[in-house]
C-alpha cells in the first residue's frame, strides 16, 4: 500500500496501482481507475446535465481506492455486469515515479527553488474521448496506458465514459423545450474542466491539454471547438487530434428535423410512454426501469442501423432550433448554427489540429449485399433526403457504376460482398467521413487572422476485406503490443505503429503542437518530414464550390490536381496487409509513412459532398431554402 500512487483531490484521498514495466509497458504506469468527475446519473439526475462533484476543504481523511475501472454507461441494451447509471468516470494513467521524484527534488533543493522545478515537472496530458456512433462505447476503447508508457518523454493520458444513446442524445421539440440536448456533449465538457481543474493535483500541465478522439468522439471534438470559442468559459485544451470525424461529418439536424421527431415517437411508444402528456414525459422517463430505457434505446438503434440514419445524435440546439416550431424557446447552446455556418463565420478556436482518415471508412456501414445502381441510388436518398434526381445523376457519374462501367474502380469486392460494395464505400467514405475531415483542415489551414499547425494523415494499411476500414488505426496509435503480437507479429504494422505512436506523442508534447518530423528515415541520414496540410482549395471556391469545371470522367479525376505544396498529407501503411493474416494476404509489411499529395478526383469529390453539405444539417434544406432538379452552387 505504502508504494502505492496517491492523489488528493477535494472529495478525498485516491489510491491507484502501478501497471510495472513489462514487454507491453516499456515504462512503468501509474494509473488512477474508475474516479468520477460527476455525480450518478441515475435517479432524479437521469436526463439532466450532469452534476458535479460537492465541492468545498479538501478531505484527505477519506481514502478510495482506484484500483478498478468504474461503471459503463448503460449502451445497446445493456444494464448490470460493468454498466450502469453511476458512469461519469474517468481513468488517469501517468509515467511512473516522475511526480514523486519531482518531490524530493523540491525538498531537497529548497524553497527558493520550488516554482523552477514544479514547472519542470508538469506533464503534458492527452484527453481521449470515446466513439460508438453516440450509442455505444466507453473510454476503455483506447488502451492509454499504453501510449503513455510509450511515449518518449513522460506524460499523463485520460479516457473516460460519458452517457451514450437515448440516456445522453435523445433530441425531439419536447427535449429542446426542456433544455435536454445534447447531455452526452455536455458530460465530456464536465470531463474536460474536471481535468482542467485538477490536473495540477496529478502533476499535470492544464496549459497543455491536448483532447482526441475517434469517430463520434472527433465528431464530438469538433463541436468542442465552436462551443468554447464562443463561451464565456475558456476552452479546456490546447490542442485537438480528430481521427475520422469532424464537426460537419455526417448528419446534424435540428431536433425538430422529422427524422429525430420520428425516432423520438417510437422511442416513447419502446418504453410504453405513448399517449403521455408532453409535460410528463421526462418525468414518467425518470420513473422507467433502466432496463426498459436500455432495451428500448437498443431497439430504435437496431431499427435504423442498416440505412445508418441512425438515432440519438448530436442536434443543432441554438436560439433559433425551435424556428419551425409552434412553441419555440430558447435553450443553452453547444452546438448554436449549422456547423458549416460556424466555420464560414469563423466562430472556431484557432488551435493547433492533427486530423486524418483511413482509406475505406464507409466498409463497415454501407449495406454489404447490394447489387443494382437502383439500390445504390436508394441508399443515398434514403440518407439524405434532400438529394435531387439530377443530384443522384451527378453521384452516378462520380462514382461509376461497376456493372455497367468497365472501367469503374469499384468492380472488385469480396466473394461475400455484392457488386455494389466497394462503390457504396468510396461514396459513403468521401461523405461521411474523408470530406468532412478535409473540411476542417480547409477552413483552419486558410485562417488569415492566426497561424496554426494542421496536419493531415490517411491510414491505409488494409484489413478485413482487404481495406483499410474505419477505427482499425486504434490499437495502432496507442502502440498496443497485445494486438501487435497478432499472426505471428506483424514488424511492418509495428513499424506503422512507432511512426503514429511518435506523430502523436509528440504532438501532445509540444506546447506549440509542432511535429518536427515522423522519426523514420526516408533515405540515408534524410529524415521523413510530415508537411503542414496547405489546403488546395481555392479561397474563390468557397463562393461557388467549383462547379463550372467539375471534373467526373468515371470518377478517375481526369482534371488538375493540387498545385504547389497544396493538399500534402502523410500516408501510414501504405501497401501492408499483415493484420489480415497469411491465409488472406501476403503479409507484406508495405511502406511504414510516406508523404503523398491529395488526387484530382478527391478533391472534385469534396467538391461534390461540400456543395451539398446543408442537406445534412438543421432541417436538411439547401442553402436559401433553394428546390429542384437543377445544378447546384453553394459555398465550401
Amino acid at each position: 500500500m505504502d508504494n502505492a500512487p496517491r492523489v488528493v483531490l477535494p472529495q478525498g484521498t485516491y489510491v491507484g496501482i502501478v501497471l510495472e514495466k513489462s514487454r507491453h509497458f516499456p515504462t512503468a504506469v501509474e494509473a488512477f481507475l474508475g474516479v468520477p468527475y460527476g455525480q450518478s446519473t441515475a435517479g432524479e439526475n437521469r436526463f439532466r446535465p450532469p452534476k458535479r462533484l460537492p465541492t468545498g476543504v479538501t478531505n484527505r481523511v477519506r481514502v478510495y481506492e482506484a484500483k478498478r475501472v468504474g461503471e459503463v454507461c448503460p449502451a445497446m441494451g445493456k444494464v448490470g455486469g460493468g454498466f450502469g447509471e453511476d458512469c461519469l468516470n474517468l481513468n488517469v494513467y501517468r509515467t511512473a515515479g516522475v511526480v514523486g521524484q519531482a518531490e524530493k527534488r523540491r525538498r531537497s533543493n529548497g524553497p527558493r527553488d520550488e516554482e523552477e522545478v514544479t514547472k519542470e515537472a508538469l506533464l503534458p496530458i492527452a484527453v481521449y474521448i470515446h466513439g460508438g456512433g453516440f450509442n455505444m462505447g466507453n473510454g476503455n476503447e483506447r488502451n492509454m496506458g499504453s501510449f503513455v508508457s510509450w511515449a518518449k518523454e513522460p506524460m499523463i493520458g485520460v479516457n473516460f465514459n460519458y452517457r451514450v444513446g437515448a440516456l445522453g442524445f435523445l433530441p425531439s421539440a419536447v427535449t429542446a423545450r426542456e433544455g435536454l440536448l445534447n447531455l452526452g456533449l455536455r458530460d465530456q465538457q464536465l470531463l474536460l474542466e474536471w481535468v482542467k481543474e485538477n490536473a495540477g493535483a496529478f502533476g499535470g500541465d492544464a496549459d497543455n491539454i491536448t483532447i482526441m478522439g475517434l469517430s463520434a468522439g472527433a465528431h464530438s471534438i469538433g463541436h468542442h471547438i465552436m462551443y468554447y470559442a464562443n463561451s464565456s468559459t475558456p476552452a479546456p485544451f490546447h490542442k485537438a487530434i480528430l481521427e475520422s470525424g469532424a464537426t460537419t461529418a455526417r448528419a446534424v439536424l435540428l431536433p425538430t428535423h422529422p427524422r429525430h421527431l420520428i425516432q423520438f415517437r417510437e422511442f416513447l411508444i419502446a418504453c410504453n410512454l405513448e399517449g403521455v402528456p408532453e409535460e410528463e414525459i421526462f418525468a414518467r422517463l425518470r420513473e422507467v426501469p433502466i432496463e426498459t430505457i436500455a432495451k428500448a434505446s437498443r431497439s430504435i438503434w437496431d431499427l435504423y442501423e442498416p440505412s445508418v440514419t441512425w438515432p440519438f445524435q448530436p442536434v443543432i440546439d441554438g436560439p433559433n432550433l425551435l424556428a419551425n416550431s409552434s412553441t419555440a424557446a430558447d435553450t443553452p447552446s453547444i452546438i448554436p448554427d449549422l456547423p458549416i455556418h460556424s466555420w464560414r463565420k469563423g466562430k472556431h478556436l484557432r488551435i493547433p489540429v492533427l486530423t486524418g482518415f483511413n482509406s475505406n471508412e464507409g466498409t463497415v456501414f454501407v449495406p454489404a449485399n447490394a447489387n443494382t445502381n437502383s439500390e445504390f441510388r436508394s441508399f443515398f436518398r434514403a440518407l439524405i433526403p434532400g438529394l435531387t434526381a439530377h443530384d443522384l445523376d451527378e453521384l452516378e457519374k462520380l462514382y461509376p457504376d461497376p456493372v455497367t462501367h468497365l472501367m469503374s474502380p469499384y468492380r472488385s469486392v469480396p466473394s461475400d460482398k455484392g457488386r455494389q460494395w466497394a462503390r457504396l464505400d468510396a461514396a459513403y467514405s468521401h461523405y461521411a467521413y474523408i470530406c468532412p475531415v478535409l473540411q476542417t483542415a480547409h477552413f483552419l489551414s486558410n485562417m488569415t487572422d492566426a497561424k496554426v499547425p494542421v496536419y493531415i494523415y490517411r491510414y491505409a494499411a488494409k484489413g478485413n476485406w482487404g481495406t483499410a476500414n474505419h477505427g482499425d488505426e486504434t490499437p495502432i496509435v496507442a502502440h498496443d503490443v497485445g494486438f501487435l503480437d497478432n499472426n505471428g507479429g506483424m514488424p511492418g504494422l509495428t513499424a506503422v505503429s512507432d511512426a503514429m505512436h511518435a506523430a502523436w506523442s509528440t504532438f501532445v508534447i509540444s506546447k506549440s503542437g509542432n511535429i518536427t518530423s515522423t522519426g523514420l528515415t526516408k533515405t540515408g541520414e534524410e529524415v521523413l518530414q510530415w508537411p503542414e496540410f496547405k489546403s488546395p482549395f481555392s479561397k474563390e471556391e468557397e463562393k461557388e464550390a467549383g462547379q463550372k469545371n467539375r471534373r467526373w470522367l468515371w470518377g478517375l479525376g481526369s482534371g488538375d490536381g493540387p498545385s504547389g505544396d497544396t493538399g500534402r498529407i502523410l500516408v501510414f501503411g501504405e501497401g501492408n496487409d499483415e493484420r489480415m493474416g497469411p491465409d488472406n494476404g501476403k503479409m507484406a509489411q508495405g511502406v511504414a509513412a510516406l508523404v503523398k499529395t491529395l488526387s484530382a478526383f478527391e478533391l472534385d469529390a469534396c467538391r461534390f459532398w461540400w456543395s451539398r453539405i446543408e442537406l445534412s444539417q438543421g432541417l436538411g434544406k439547401r442553402e436559401g431554402g433553394e428546390e429542384g432538379d437543377g445544378p447546384v452552387k453553394a459555398k465550401l
